[in-house]
């Protein structure tokens, strides 16, 4: 069911599901299937509106209660945290490791192979469970809680969905990182805002686990990117290998061996769409790159016969990647993009004085409002 079918009827359709969580017989409906192709291929299994808003209540209940475990210096799907607050953070561990960029120190790079396709789902309900019991609620509540996210965590997409977009990317996701080849009881959907959650829940027990038993002050996590910084090369080494036995052990993961890097923090951290150096931060390579391969294809279309709604499409596109860019050491970057990459769209949209974003060349498109 989407958004619009569920709003005809919005009053009975929330009575009914009312009822069917109040008795317990409530059950995941069908999910939509796809594949997004950037900046990487990747599965997605997004589900009804509906579910969305079991996915939401049962969230909004329990929410609080994680992020009094989670410590701070995990930036993935939380409020006031993301990228930028990441990159700020790791800025900042530059200076104190290196005691003000006086001494080296090296920084220990990991990425968990398939992580959401590896999720166990006993492992994530047993943590879940254990957070759940400790709290000062009532034994209803308790039961209804875990009844309900037992019932989400346990749910399979995979036999139940209508595939959109081109079937044919299907062909691009590497078995690894696709439920349908996940083994039984593992994997969470990409999409949905359970699963985001839930992802945090279940890596916040390597979180603490580095934290609290490996005392690494300097640590950073987005989603399943680590970033360790240490000025002993061979504890971090030493890192790796218990991280290594932790993980596998404890929530049944591994270590993408092809991700993991040990170097200088003088080479600098490719991290989130940057390269965070010791005295600046830069955008990433292909990161420009796929920008400017976007520009070119645009730039080969009839852009003068572009209707209002595509008009405001690139706008906004263009001005996501300046947003980017505007973090880090990017003035001559974002210039160049417009004066020698924008071609015919230059005609459309102009520059502000320190190139931060452009606006709308109200000449071109007077229909057009800036928000």
């Amino acid at each position: 069911m989407n958004a619009l079918d569920f709003e005809w009827c919005l009053e009975k359709n929330l009575f009914d599901l009312e009822q069917e969580l109040k008795t317990k017989t409530y059950k995941p409906g069908r999910s939509i299937c796809f594949i997004v192709n950037d900046p990487c291929y990747r599965e997605i299994f997004a589900a009804g509106f509906r579910d969305r808003v079991v996915h939401h209540l049962l969230i909004k209940e329990i929410i609080e209660m994680g992020e009094k475990r989670f410590i701070f210096d995990s930036f993935a799907c939380r409020k006031n945290k993301g990228t930028h607050l990441a990159i700020k953070r790791l800025k900042k561990f530059f200076r104190k490791a290196t005691k003000n960029f006086e001494k080296t120190a090296f920084y220990l790079q990991l990425d968990i192979s398939g992580f959401f396709m590896s999720i166990d789902h006993e492992i994530l309900y047993s943590i879940l469970k254990k957070m759940i019991l400790k709290q000062n609620k009532s034994y209803e509540w308790k039961e209804d809680i875990l009844w309900l996210a037992k019932t989400i965590i346990f749910h399979k997409p995979t036999d139940n969905y209508i595939v959109k977009g081109d079937h044919s990317l299907f062909k691009c996701i590497p078995p690894q990182k696709s439920l349908f080849h996940s083994s039984d009881g593992k994997g969470l959907p990409i999409g949905n805002y359970s699963s985001q959650f839930f992802a945090n829940l279940y890596l916040n027990e390597l979180d603490q686990f580095i934290k609290r038993d490996l005392k690494c002050k300097y640590y950073a996590r987005y989603v399943d990117d680590l970033i360790l910084i240490n000025q002993s090369k061979e504890r971090l080494r030493d890192m790796r290998r218990e991280i290594t036995f932790f993980i596998r052990e404890t929530l049944g993961l591994k270590l993408n061996e092809n991700k993991t890097k040990l170097q200088q923090l003088e080479k600098g951290i490719d991290f989130l769409g940057y390269i965070v150096k010791t005295y600046h931060v830069l955008v990433r390579q292909k990161v420009v790159k796929r920008m400017k391969n976007k520009l070119c294809l645009l730039d080969n279309q009839e852009i003068e016969n572009f209707e209002e709604n595509k008009t405001k499409e690139i706008f906004s596109m263009i001005n996501s990647y300046y947003g980017h860019f505007s973090h880090a050491f990017s003035f001559n970057l974002r210039k160049d993009i417009y004066e020698n990459h924008l071609g015919k769209l230059k005609e459309k949209f102009s520059p502000k004085k320190d190139y931060a974003c452009l606006t709308l060349n109200k000449a071109a498109h007077p229909k057009i409002k800036e928000k």
